[in-house]
């Protein structure tokens, strides 16, 4: 039986570790922490990331998490809602927003119901065991207050995210898109008339952008998008000290209309936040060494418009199952070409959405300008936002990001 070692039990990580298990390979999934538990993890599931998991078998497990399927897109420009984009359905699946922490002990759950399975809570992937000859990484090693772990594997899948401590052992480097932007988060109680529908609410300013959406566990998630160039090395650097002390909510407010701007004011001292998230973009030109294979975001970190970094980890699991679980790769080493023709089928599609993902922060930096840029469209927004082929100019224009670029199938084992 082929061995697996997985270090990361976040979305890409997980679903190949399940997928793997319940195709019969062994897999030992490795997570240097202790809970599923963070400050921020993604939670907008778009079509592609849903449909993923709809083929993975998941769609019992998806219906009893935490959840709430989107109901239209709101752009509001100068305080009024000038377009409104209903969010379609299409064969069952749309856009929804998750608890991403109980999704993934869900499939956890699922795959430690399986012998071929093993969780390692808490351990850290120190450094790779190496065959010297062949100059192949055949495991690595792991380390948990104090005890120390050698997991011999017939391929490693390095799955620990964007600040992937697997990739800078096998000294692989990012190719970084030049984001000028970083997000701050914060979370605000939602209003009650926001707890019968769903929208993301996109907000305009000229020089400032923010958007919001009601959460799964009806709070308000904000992102306030800033200039790249804060320093996140302190908890709070130096610049962003300057932002905590700022008036949020009379900054969000002069964005809002009337009775939203009256429930951010009264809901003042329940706001939480901000949390910092440095936003990198890039592409690893190499996924892989022997023995060794980079997915998800650490291979290719997404930025955060649209949940980026869940969906193509998902699509990366599929396709990572499609190659292994094949006839002539379930037993011994993983060659190397398999490893390598994973990353060629899945580097397009992640270079298109990451392409498209800069476009529109582009093109928002250029709307947000004060003067001409902002009073044109805001001109543009008021008098078309509201007609049917604006709003479907808006559908088309986001394909991609809500559905992929190329199709992504789990063969039948």
């Amino acid at each position: 039986m082929k061995h697996i070692a997985i270090a990361g039990a976040g979305p890409a990580g997980v679903a190949t570790a399940l997928l793997l298990a319940q195709q019969g390979l062994k897999v030992t999934l490795i997570e240097q922490e202790l809970t599923f538990d963070r400050a921020f993890r993604g939670e907008g599931l778009m079509p592609s990331g849903l449909e993923a998991l709809y083929q993975m078998g998941l769609k019992e497990t998806f219906a009893q998490i935490p959840s709430r399927r989107l109901d239209a897109w709101d752009f509001y420009v100068g305080g009024r809602r000038r377009m409104r984009v209903k969010e379609p359905i299409k064969e069952g699946i749309s856009t929804y927003i998750i608890n991403q922490t109980a999704l993934l002990k869900a499939m956890v759950e699922k795959a430690k119901a399986l012998p071929n399975f093993e969780f390692c809570p808490g351990w850290q992937v120190v450094e790779f065991l190496r065959d010297r000859v062949k100059d192949t990484v055949i495991g690595v090693r792991a380390k948990k207050t104090g005890q120390s772990r050698d997991i011999f594997a017939d391929g490693v899948i390095g799955a620990d995210g964007r600040y992937s401590r697997v990739r800078k052992l096998a000294g692989l480097t990012l190719n970084e898109s030049p984001a000028k932007f970083d997000v701050l988060w914060f979370k605000l109680p939602a209003p009650s008339f926001l707890k019968r529908e769903t929208p993301f609410v996109a907000c305009l300013q000229p020089d400032s952008q923010f958007a919001f959406y009601p959460s799964w566990d009806n709070r308000l998630q904000i992102g306030w998008i800033v200039e790249k160039g804060f320093d996140s090395a302190q908890p709070l650097g130096k610049p962003l000290t300057q932002l905590k002390d700022r008036d949020w909510i009379e900054t969000f407010a002069a964005a809002l209309p009337p009775k939203l701007a009256e429930h951010f004011r009264d809901c003042k001292d329940e706001l939480e936040g901000p949390i910092f998230l440095d936003v990198q973009v890039g592409c690893a030109p190499q996924w892989s060494i022997p023995g060794l294979l980079l997915i998800g975001d650490a291979a290719h970190p997404m930025a955060p418009n649209r949940a980026q970094g869940i969906n193509m980890g998902l699509r990366d699991a599929i396709v990572v199952a499609n190659h292994l679980a094949k006839g002539d790769n379930r037993n011994g080493k993983v060659p190397d070409e398999v490893f390598q023709s994973i990353q060629v089928e899945r580097q397009p599609e992640v270079e298109a959405v990451q392409k498209m993902q800069l476009a529109e922060w582009r093109k928002v930096a250029f709307i947000s300008r004060p003067g001409l840029p902002y009073q044109g469209f805001k001109a543009i927004a008021s008098t078309f936002g509201r007609f049917p082929f604006a709003q479907n100019l808006w559908l088309h224009d986001q394909q991609g990001l809500r559905e992929g670029t190329v199709p992504v199938t789990l063969n039948p084992q």
